[in-house]
């Protein structure tokens, strides 16, 4: 198959309602002398599937750190800063907006050329991304079925970062669905001019802090309707399974998973957001690891090169499918694999993979 490369936007918005950590933005957080938006670009520079890249923040803060940090922008992949808008969906749209070859009239692009142009979105917060895991997610989404692909990464293979006896980790909540235990792993995928309700993407972010009850409230209202009573079932069952889960007891998460199937959840959002949704579940942790408050960041800090080691060996455990690119070179590639410390290595038909 053909290598699929997208253009793709860095989020880095910083609002009011923006979590930060030690009173700072966290793109701007030092791991190793280097800011965290510094690992994603980099791993954004060596990823096959990235074509272009546009970062949406504090655009003067931005270039500071990019320069401190040694970051080129004009290449391995070209970079771009936008001054930040007021929320997460403007800044997301009007990256998409600056991708496009040319300057179209927003009530004309349903129709222009560009409808189904996909762009790739990233999070700032995440400095163990690694390039394979952006690669790997890229070439297994399938944009001719869907127009919206979220990656999500199952809780098991969340497990080696998880606290251990002297050491610190990190652990996060999860979406509890019947199949498995996901956490939405930021990574996203999408034909934004396909999502009919695109605007709800800035009520679902004003309304995104569940831990008020208020807003659970106003959110099940606002976003899912209150003639639509089916589709209480999934965010119920949703914030049941949360609930359980911080009171620990298991038969009751497990009670509460079963109100929650995948596919139907994924044909719930399909239905809200007016296009065709898909979980992509990805093996590769690293872009899940994000930094949401203080003792994740300083768990990350401490044991960065560790885990980071992980995560590169696992390229190996998850090869891409085969490309047109890479086809010729591929029967190489896999039989010359070296098995890394730790990691048990499947069989890999080269033929067939």
């Amino acid at each position: 198959m053909e290598l699929k490369q997208y253009d793709t936007l860095l989020v880095a918005g910083e609002g009011k309602n923006s979590y930060k950590v030690y009173h700072r933005h966290k793109a701007f957080l030092q791991i190793e002398g280097k800011c965290v938006i510094s690992y994603v670009i980099e791993a954004l520079q060596r990823a096959d599937s990235v074509r272009n890249i546009t970062i949406i923040g504090p655009r003067e803060q931005i270039l500071k750190h990019l320069d401190e940090d040694g970051i080129n922008s004009a290449g391995p992949k070209p970079i771009q800063v936008l001054e930040q808008k007021r929320n997460l969906f403007e800044n997301v749209w009007a990256g998409f907006l600056n991708t496009l070859p040319e300057e179209v009239p927003e009530n004309e692009l349903q129709n222009s050329p560009y409808r189904d142009r996909a762009v790739l979105v990233v999070p700032c917060d995440s400095p163990l991304i690694t390039p394979h895991e952006i690669d790997y997610f890229v070439q297994n989404c399938d944009l001719e079925n869907y127009d919206q692909i979220l990656g999500l990464t199952p809780e098991e293979n969340l497990r080696p970062f998880y606290p251990e006896p002297g050491k610190p980790g990190v652990k996060m909540a999860y979406l509890h669905l019947e199949e498995h235990r996901y956490r939405i792993n930021n990574l996203h995928l999408v034909k934004p001019i396909r999502i009919g309700n695109r605007h709800y993407v800035h009520q679902m972010y004003h309304y995104r802090y569940q831990r008020n009850f208020k807003n659970v409230i106003l959110f099940g209202w606002e976003i899912i309707g209150k003639d639509k009573k089916n589709r209480y079932r999934y965010y119920i069952g949703l914030l049941l399974g949360l609930f359980f889960s911080w009171l620990n007891v298991k038969p009751l998460v497990q009670w509460s998973r079963s109100w929650v199937p995948k596919q139907g959840l994924e044909e719930c959002i399909s239905n809200i957001m007016d296009t065709r949704f898909m979980g992509l579940e990805s093996p590769l942790p690293g872009a899940a690891l994000d930094i949401d408050n203080a003792r994740d960041y300083e768990a990350i800090k401490l044991r960065f090169k560790e885990w980071r080691d992980y995560l590169n060996r696992l390229a190996d455990l998850y090869p891409l499918p085969a490309t047109r690119r890479d086809k010729a070179h591929w029967t190489v590639n896999a039989s010359s694999r070296k098995s890394s410390p730790g990691i048990s290595l499947p069989q890999v038909d080269a033929g067939t993979t």
